[in-house]
C-alpha cells in the first residue's frame, strides 16, 4: 500500500468514526431534553399538588374552626376562613394553560369546583351541631381532592421515570412501523 492508499483509509475510518460519535452525541441531546422536558411537566404538576393540599388543609382547618366557641374575630389573617379564602382564590385563578395533560387539567377543574362548592361548609358561621348531611358532603369534597393529589403525583412519577403517563397517545401502526425503520 502506498501512503496516498494509506492516507485515505485513516480518512475514511476517522471519518466512520467522526458520524458514529456526532450521531450518538445527537441522540444523546435529544434525550437529555426530552428527559428535561419530563421532568418540567412533572415538577408542574407536583406544584398543583401541592396546591391541592393547602386547599384541604385549608378546608380541613377551617371546618373544625367552626366547632370551636371561641374563634379569631371576622377577617383576622390568622382565622382559618381567611387563609381558606386566600387558597381558594390562588386555585380558581391558576392558569389552565400551564398544563398539557388531561389530568392536571381534570384536577385543577375539579379543585376550583370543591373550592367554589365547599365555601358554605367553610365559612366562619359556627356550626355546634353539626349535620351529618354537612359532614358527609364536606367528607366528600375532601376525598375528591385527595383522589386528584394522588392522581398528579403518579403522573409526576411517570413522567419522571419516563413511563407513559395517563394521557400519552399510544403509536398508531404506521408510526411505529417508522419508528422500526
Amino acid at each position: 500500500m502506498t501512503s496516498s492508499d494509506i492516507a485515505a483509509w485513516a480518512q475514511a475510518i476517522v471519518g466512520s468514526v467522526a458520524i458514529v460519535v456526532g450521531a450518538a452525541v445527537v441522540r444523546w441531546q435529544v434525550k437529555r431534553g426530552r428527559r428535561d422536558l419530563l421532568v418540567a411537566e412533572a415538577r408542574r404538576l407536583d406544584g398543583l399538588a401541592r396546591l391541592l393540599v393547602h386547599l384541604r388543609d385549608a378546608a380541613e382547618e377551617a371546618r373544625a374552626a367552626k366547632k370551636k366557641l371561641q374563634r379569631f374575630p371576622l377577617g383576622h389573617p390568622a382565622e382559618p376562613h381567611a387563609r381558606y379564602v386566600e387558597v381558594a382564590h390562588a386555585t380558581a385563578n391558576y392558569p389552565l394553560e400551564n398544563f398539557e395533560g388531561e389530568v392536571a387539567f381534570e384536577a385543577l377543574l375539579s379543585a376550583r369546583r370543591v373550592a367554589r362548592e365547599a365555601e358554605p361548609l367553610v365559612n366562619p358561621e359556627p356550626e355546634l351541631n353539626v349535620n351529618p348531611n354537612f359532614q358527609a358532603t364536606f367528607e366528600m369534597y375532601m376525598r375528591i381532592l385527595n383522589d386528584q393529589i394522588t392522581l398528579l403525583r403518579a403522573e409526576a412519577n411517570r413522567l419522571i421515570e419516563g413511563q407513559l403517563t395517563r394521557y400519552t397517545v399510544e403509536p398508531s401502526g404506521i408510526e411505529k412501523a417508522e419508528h422500526a425503520i
